[in-house]
């Protein structure tokens, strides 16, 4: 053996129990150990410094070590062992030692194997179809507690509060989101009607189970293609909503003159939105009696039908809604006179239908507003959220925020001039292309209803239930709070805010004629009342020069 062999054999036990003398101080991260082992390697202390004496041991063990490592090795006793195996007594019980320690040896590792299988082994012991339903099944309870989860979380986002008890309570998606146009029923699919065939299409989400129709929120996932109830053959998506998504479908049994295409809301299959959805039916059968000649502007109900737990309504199909009529003709700038006149006039028609029946719709915006494709007629449409009229729950919410009425945001009771005033703020945006009151907040859109139309009457501060939410004991200051200390952040003295006319924002185009354009001015100057019982009624909405064209 040379030298080199010999120094690596002395020295090899040493460094290996200096190693592990190291690791068992420092167990809470092997890296930390690591770098240690470096650091000592290589770095070298000052004389004097804390550690130099346990250095200069190490070093010196290492030399006594590789001392005995150059020394030479001990001679065997070569007669100890020839008298140890000359005697026949001594190799018997050696023997019999060794078969003893196989015999134990074997033992052990048999029951090491039986305890590593216990460990390892799944329910149902080597069976694989035993196995493969152990799995599915608790792939099933994990996918069930996941879409409850999803459902309860969905369902918190929805629903608002509706009863007298912790009112304002609670805010729904569509105040919280980025997208001031979410969840409309009848809103522009992402990429519009598509024909069978094609490659884009409306996405459908794939669930885990074919049984499995609804998605976690309790929307349909449906196909293009797919027929519903044996009747109606899916052709496009046409929206997305709350409470439902919309189709449109091909009728396969229509009737000789009827139109073969319909739209199809379908329910989300959840008890809330089903119990709504059975409410609308009840308010559309009451409208569609009281028009049997299709003539009051409202959208014409077909019939109603259950599909897979789903409550599905059948409605005409049109062609556009006023926002996508406005994005695609008047983007910015709006629309010309004469058109806001023509469909002032038939909404003003729907409304007093729905006076006549004693129904509040409760969500009139230009995206629940539908034309057909000749652009000449509308029809209002999506009753979700419709009611009678009378003494109903008072929450803050109710109606889309940019043409929600100032009676709502105060929590007063409330009646038809709601429906007056989201007419009014639309009637404003189809003329100009823009939101009039475009806040972000019920906060902020008081105060721009105020910037426009002047200090709120005190005696609707006075009896509004969330009045203190805006204004301070004296209903002299409008504040805003901070939403998580609710400390109040900013006052604004009522006469210090800013007026701005809204017959300012309202500008003449080339070709308009002045007349007109100052009658519909006073139109909206009489129906954006901010105390409701001075508000505009319908009856005189429908006779006022603007509408009449007297």
């Amino acid at each position: 053996m040379d030298r080199e062999d010999a120094e690596e054999e002395g020295s090899a036990p040493k460094r290996h129990k200096s190693s592990h003398h190291r690791n068992q101080q420092g167990r809470g991260d092997p890296g930390e150990a690591a770098g240690a082992e470096v650091l000592l390697g290589t770095a070298s202390l000052a004389s004097g410094e804390p550690g130099e004496g346990a250095i200069a041991r190490d070093e010196g063990a290492a030399t006594a070590d590789a001392g005995r490592a150059l020394a030479p090795a001990p001679k065997p006793d070569n007669n100890s062992d020839a008298k140890l195996g000359g005697s026949p007594e001594s190799q018997r019980v050696k023997e019999e030692n060794h078969k003893d320690a196989d015999l134990n040896d074997l033992k052990l590792r048999e029951e090491a194997e039986v305890k590593f299988e216990q460990l390892v082994a799944m329910p149902g012991g080597n069976d694989p179809g035993k196995h493969k339903t152990e799995a599915r099944k608790r792939a099933d309870v994990t996918l069930k507690k996941y879409g409850e989860i999803q459902l309860q979380k969905l369902q918190q986002e929805t629903v608002c509060c509706t009863n007298n008890e912790g009112l304002g309570e609670g805010i729904p998606m569509s105040e919280r989101s980025e997208d001031i146009f979410a969840n409309d029923i009848f809103g522009e699919s992402p990429i519009g009607a598509q024909e069978l065939g094609k490659k884009r299409g409306f996405h459908i989400k794939e669930n885990a189970h074919c049984d499995n129709w609804d998605d976690p929120g309790g929307y349909y996932t449906y196909r293009c293609g797919e027929v519903l109830h044996g009747r109606y053959e899916i052709m496009a998506g046409h929206g997305m909503g709350v409470f439902s998504n919309v189709v449109r479908a091909k009728d396969l049994k229509a009737g000789i003159g009827d139109s073969n295409e319909v739209a199809i809301k379908i329910i989300r299959n959840i008890p809330a939105t089903y119990k709504a959805g059975k409410q609308e039916i009840s308010i559309l059968e009451m409208l569609a009696s009281a028009d049997p000649k299709d003539r009051r502007h409202c959208v014409r109900f077909i019939s109603s039908f259950m599909y897979r737990k789903h409550l599905c309504l059948i409605f005409e199909s049109l062609h556009m809604n006023l926002r996508e009529l406005l994005k695609k003709f008047g983007s910015d700038v709006g629309l010309k006179l004469t058109a806001v006149r023509t469909y002032s006039k038939q909404l003003f028609i729907a409304l007093k239908h729905l006076k006549s029946c004693n129904v509040l719709h409760c969500d009139i915006k230009p995206e629940n507003v539908l034309v057909n494709e000749a652009k000449t007629k509308l029809k209002l449409c999506d009753f979700g959220s419709a009611m009678s009229a009378g003494m109903n729950d008072i929450t803050p919410y109710l109606v889309s925020r940019f043409y929600r009425a100032p009676e709502i945001i105060l929590g007063l009771s409330y009646d038809h001039p709601l429906d007056m005033w989201s007419v009014g703020c639309s009637l404003f945006e189809l003329y100009t292309g823009k939101v009039l009151f475009p806040g972000k907040t019920n906060n902020a859109m008081l105060r721009l209803q105020m910037e426009s139309k002047g200090a709120l009457p005190k005696k609707m501060l006075r009896k509004g239930a969330f009045a203190k939410e805006h204004f301070d004991h004296d209903f002299n200051y409008f504040h805003e709070k901070d939403p998580v200390t609710k400390m109040t952040v900013k006052r604004h003295p009522v006469m210090n805010i800013k007026r701005q006319d809204v017959s300012s924002l309202v500008s003449s185009f080339p070709g308009e004629d002045p007349k007109m354009l100052s009658n519909f001015n006073d139109l909206l100057k009489r129906i954006l009342v901010l105390d409701p019982e001075k508000r505009l009624k319908v009856e005189q909405a429908l006779s006022h020069p603007f509408v009449s064209g007297k």
